[in-house]
């Protein structure tokens, strides 16, 4: 039985919804070359009589729907980039691109933005407020600007208040999280480049072993964490990938490391970008030259005025809408939207994609990675809400 209530007048666009989202499935690309969905969904709301502007040489774009001079702007953002991993899903629309797939569900943050921006075009003496809708390019690699770069360029220029969602499958579809505070970590992203002496596995003694470095490197930024942090303000440090070597027989000269930082207050994301500085300086003193490069977003923090147009939008669509959730412990560059517009006047929801039934309960970025499609017009239904209810 659903436990939540849609607008007969949105019911119509179901399979619209379906299968746009089964569209952009289908082609899921890297960021800041998101060319193929930039371009259909451009198109879609050209089709919809939006007002298009571009970014010159990025794939970003905003399009803006004006009613009256003498309303404010209220602004949307869908993140359009994809995961550089096989699409392991077993169904009908799989990527057809190699490698690449919508493991963290862009396609159905597009497919809401797209669906609902329709409805709204369709039916504009129920607005309240001038829209616009940002499609954003590069949410996914800390380092490739995305929103960061559309703010610059000019994409909340004018907006008074500003909205995104996120879903998640591992939620039961028919529920939002949300809080009036912390909704994502400060987090970046490091690439680490060690430098040393090759050598002939023999002999040591002649070289400076890189992986050698890079361990003692890696092992330093957990002993940051443990001793030098806060026990009450969670942090995370994380090695994803090392790179280094060719043979078994020889000491490397070179190794690179990825991989990222999070934490949940500015003070703990201080501590750990400035541990960085000092943990290469003992490099540099042990002979080996090495570079840091770390990029990253500050958190995402709910204004308590948007956070409460979320909760009444919600409130006429959900039975279940947890209003306390903790932070995610994972990033969103959305915060820089947020804190350019008027008194940070932004929030970000949590929208829920799994179906115990359907065996759908996976968490962003597992693969393979489901969600269900019942969660569109429920995510639409509150954009929707939010541009009709002033």
């Amino acid at each position: 039985m659903k436990d939540y209530t849609l607008s007969d007048k949105l019911k119509y666009l179901e399979d619209f919804s379906k299968q746009v989202r089964h569209h952009l499935h289908t082609i899921p690309e890297a960021s800041g070359v998101e060319y193929k969905t930039s371009e259909y969904c451009k198109k879609m709301m050209q089709s919809f009589g939006y007002k298009i502007v571009e970014y010159p040489g990025y794939t970003g774009f905003h399009a803006d729907l004006d009613i009256d001079p003498q309303m404010k702007r209220i602004a949307f953002r869908a993140d359009m980039d994809g995961l550089e991993m096989p699409d392991m899903t077993d169904t009908d629309y799989k990527s057809v691109h190699d490698n690449m797939a919508h493991n963290c569900g862009h396609d159905s943050h597009m497919t809401v933005a797209l669906t609902a921006a329709r409805f709204l075009a369709e039916h504009p003496e129920e607005l309240r407020f001038n829209v616009r809708f940002i499609f954003q390019m590069a949410e996914e690699d800390m380092r490739v600007p995305g929103a960061e770069t559309m703010v610059a360029g000019g994409c909340v220029n004018g907006v008074d208040e500003i909205y995104a969602l996120h879903n998640d499958a591992s939620l039961e579809v028919g529920s939002i999280n949300v809080n009036d505070n912390i909704m994502s970590s400060w987090g970046a992203a490091w690439t680490l480049d060690v430098n040393g002496v090759s050598a002939h596995g023999s002999t040591p003694q002649k070289g400076r072993d890189a992986i050698r470095e890079v361990v003692r490197i890696i092992d330093d930024l957990d002993y940051i964490v443990a001793k030098k942090t806060n026990p009450f303000s969670p942090a995370v440090f994380g090695c994803g990938m090392i790179h280094g070597g060719t043979v078994p027989n020889a000491i490397p000269d070179y190794v690179q490391a990825r991989g990222t930082i999070r934490s949940m207050d500015e003070e703990t994301d201080t501590i750990l970008k400035n541990s960085l500085t000092s943990i290469m300086a003992e490099s540099a003193l042990r002979g080996f030259k090495t570079n840091m490069v770390c990029t990253g977003y500050p958190a995402v923090i709910n204004h308590k005025y948007a956070y409460q147009r979320i909760v009444d939008s919600a409130s006429g669509v959900l039975t279940r809408i947890n209003k306390t959730c903790k932070p995610m412990t994972g990033s969103e560059d959305f915060s820089y939207m947020i804190n350019a517009v008027p008194e940070k006047k932004g929030a970000l929801f949590f929208l829920a994609s799994g179906c115990a039934e359907k065996g759908i309960n996976n968490y962003l970025h597992s693969n393979p990675y489901y969600l269900d499609d019942d969660c569109l017009l429920i995510g639409a239904q509150i954009f929707v809400n939010l541009a009709t209810h002033a």
